[in-house]
């Protein structure tokens, strides 16, 4: 037989295709996202900057304080 020697076949595992039970994750059970009502309250400008100006620093949003405070008062009442 004459001509070009064929290169050994090779096989590299970390670049393979993965099969379908590799790519195919246990995802964990989510919880249905919690109703919400919304609430309309008007308060002065300056309180609302400050509110949204700690909420920042907290990095957290508006409606998440909002939220917190309606628990503490709530708390406060039981």
């Amino acid at each position: 037989m004459t001509g070009k020697a064929r290169k050994p076949m090779t096989f590299d595992v970390d670049r393979s295709p993965l099969t379908s039970s590799e790519t195919t994750s246990i995802k964990p059970p989510v919880a249905p996202p919690i109703e919400r009502q919304q609430v309309g309250a008007r308060i002065p400008v300056s309180k609302y900057r400050q509110l949204k100006a700690c909420a920042a620093l907290d990095g957290v949003r508006v409606q998440t304080l909002v939220e917190q405070a309606i628990d503490l008062f709530l708390a406060s009442r039981a």
